[in-house]
Order: C-alpha cells, then structure tokens, then sequence
C-alpha cells in the first residue's frame, strides 16, 4: 500500500503534465496572431497601379507588399491582367483590411502591372528598350505573361531576388486562373472577387438543427447543443472569410432559437426584395455582404438531405469538443503539489518524521582530541 500511495503524486503531475501539452497544441493550432498597427498605403488598393520602371516600384515596395503582373503590349496578352484587376476592384474592403493585418510584415498589398513594350526613341532621341531589360535583369522574368510577389520594406540598395517570389505554374494561353489566385491567396492572406461562401459542415448543422422544427424539451436541448458547437468552433478563428461568415452562422443560429425556424426563410424573403429594388443604388460591397447573409440564410431555409457520413461528423466533432472542455476542466481542478503535501500532513506522513538521536559530547574527550590536533 505505501509504495502505490508514493506512486499517485507522481502518476497525477504526469497526468497533468499530459493534459498542459495536449492543450497547449489544440490552443496554438486554433489562435491566431493579435491584430498589431499597420503601414497605411498612400496607393489605391483595389485599383492595380501601371509601373513603368525601377523607381515606380521601389517606391511602392518601400512601405507595402507588391503583387506584380508582367505581359507584353496588346489586348490579348492583358487578359490576365485584366482578370486580376477586375476581381480585385469587387473584393471586399474589409478582406484586404484583415489580409493587411496578418499578411506579410503587417503591410497592406498592393496590385501592379508592367507592360512591356518594342523598342522606340524618346523625344530626345534616346533608345528605350520598352522595360524589356528591367523584366528580365532586375525582375527574373524569362516569358510573358510572369506573375510574382515582391516583399515590402525595400530600400534603393536592395536586391529584388531577395524579396521576390514567382509563380511557377503554367503561363500559357488559357492556362487555369484558379492555380494563380491560390498562389495570390498564399502571399496576400485574401482571395480575390466577391465569391460567396458557405462552410459545409456548418450547413449539415444547420440542415440538422431545423430537422427538429420549433422543438421543445429534449429535441431543443439538442438545437441548443448544435447551436453551441457552431459558437464553440467559431470561437478561435480569426482568419478570413471564416471570421465574418462564422459570426453570420452564429447569428443565424440564435435568431433562429429565438423566432422560430421560419427565421431564415422570412429574412430570405426580405433580402431578395431588397436586393430587387435597390439593384441600381447599392454598391458592389454592400450587394456582396447581402448575398453572403443570403447564403447563410439558405442553409437553414433550405435544408439539405443529410446522408450517415454527415451525421457521423456531427457526432465526431461534438464528442472531440467535449473532450476539449473535459481536459480543460481536468487540468483545472487536479490537486497540484502544495495540496498533495497538506494531504501527506494529514495522512500523518511528516518530513523528518523519524527522530534523529544526537550523540552526548563528553568535555574532557573534546579537550583531549583538540590537544592532539594542535600538536
């Protein structure tokens, strides 16, 4: 019995030890950098900006990050370029401002182009090479259309090759746009374009959730238990779309619990008419938030036909966000050393318990043995 009592102190820190690391590895995985102050570009964000030589871009990589497009001269090599700029004009404010916030150096990103031309004289008579030798030497470009991203924080000594990362992929005439704008998306921390979104898993909870319609007693608590995993997921992103897209699921979620599961399908109603009758006045951001609550919206208003699988991930993140909060709450309120020590006083286990007999000095001994080491 002793030896498995001095064994539970050290079985418990292990334990706890466990808990601490396993924790500390879901917390990391799920938080995300705290927001810091950021360079304000003086350059139009949603326009791309013409460079035409190395001053122009050093001058705008000084302070921002830099997505560049180099094409040759003509309609029908821009098209890339076009595309780009066109889906960058719609996207949301509020993307490019969280991407500027957490993206490269906490620099906002700005859009660039350089159009190579042939080579022609000036008005004084000087050759141009049309930025030809600029593209090649300065920036690695070895065909056209090139697509890289430049690092800011630049300065008129610094080499480009030790900011710049080009895009390795296929070039060529009619190549797959949606490579490229993963490459963006990797170095910018945004996606281009007003796309709409959904968070499928999110929409089989939903699906889940208005399956019990305006439920009471235990189907209720059952809502109010899927409502609550949504919340508990949402609760350490920061990144976007997830951020904004989370807290419209969220909402959906509550307003629902509290009005009834024709909710969504009312304010469905409501934004398309909305969207009808001011489809000339609005603008292009706020056209794509109402969409966006659309989206959302018509998770719960129309639900999908779940399959087993989708049921089984339900079950499977409810039970691993359980085990979050267990181990939690485990780590909390295991005893930790000075508890264990009082309950070893308790149990009557004291240091030093056993009495140490000290042994009497004779002075006449002590007399004699220092005589003897003096001599």
């Amino acid at each position: 019995m002793a030896t498995t009592a001095s064994h539970l102190p050290l079985c418990r820190q292990r334990f706890k030890f466990l808990l601490a690391t396993t924790l500390a590895i879901i917390v990391a995985s799920l938080s995300s950098l705290v927001p810091t102050a950021t360079a304000v570009s003086v350059f139009d964000n949603k326009s791309c900006v013409e460079i035409k030589e190395d001053y122009d871009l050093r001058n705008i990589a000084r302070d921002n990050n830099v997505f560049i497009v180099v094409h040759e001269a003509g309609e029908e090599n821009s098209a890339a370029r076009q595309h780009i700029c066109n889906k960058l004009e719609v996207t949301p404010e509020e993307r490019l401002e969280e991407a500027a916030e957490k993206g490269h150096g906490r620099r906002p990103t700005v859009f660039a182009f350089l159009e190579v031309k042939e080579s022609s004289y000036d008005t004084d008579g000087q050759l141009q090479d049309g930025g030809k030798n600029f593209a090649r030497s300065s920036l690695g470009v070895a065909s056209f259309p090139s697509f890289m991203f430049l690092s800011g924080g630049m300065h008129k000594a610094s080499r480009y090759s030790d900011y710049i990362n080009h895009y390795s992929g296929e070039t060529a005439d009619g190549f797959d746009m949606s490579d490229l704008e993963k490459f963006i998306h990797k170095y910018t921390g945004f996606y281009l374009g007003n796309d709409v979104y959904n968070i499928i898993f999110f929409d089989i909870i939903a699906s889940k959730f208005v399956s019990y319609g305006d439920a009471h007693g235990l189907n209720r608590l059952k809502q109010r238990g899927l409502a609550l995993l949504v919340r508990f997921s949402t609760l350490f992103s920061y990144k976007e779309p997830f951020n904004s897209i989370g807290k419209l699921y969220n909402r959906a979620f509550a307003m629902s619990l509290e009005h009834g599961m024709d909710y969504a399908k009312d304010q469905t109603k409501r934004l398309e008419k909305k969207i009808e009758s001011n489809q000339n006045n609005v603008s292009k951001s706020k056209l794509h938030e109402l969409q966006q609550k659309m989206a959302i919206l018509k998770s719960f208003s129309e639900p999908r036909e779940l399959s087993d699988e989708d049921v089984r991930q339900i079950y499977t993140h409810s039970l691993l966000h359980v085990g979050l909060i267990v181990a939690t709450i485990l780590l909390f309120i295991l005893p930790g050393d000075s508890e264990q020590s009082a309950e070893k006083v308790e149990e009557g286990e004291v240091i030093n318990a056993i009495p140490v007999v000290a042994k009497i000095v004779d002075d006449d001994e002590y007399d004699e043995n220092a005589t003897k080491k003096a001599k």
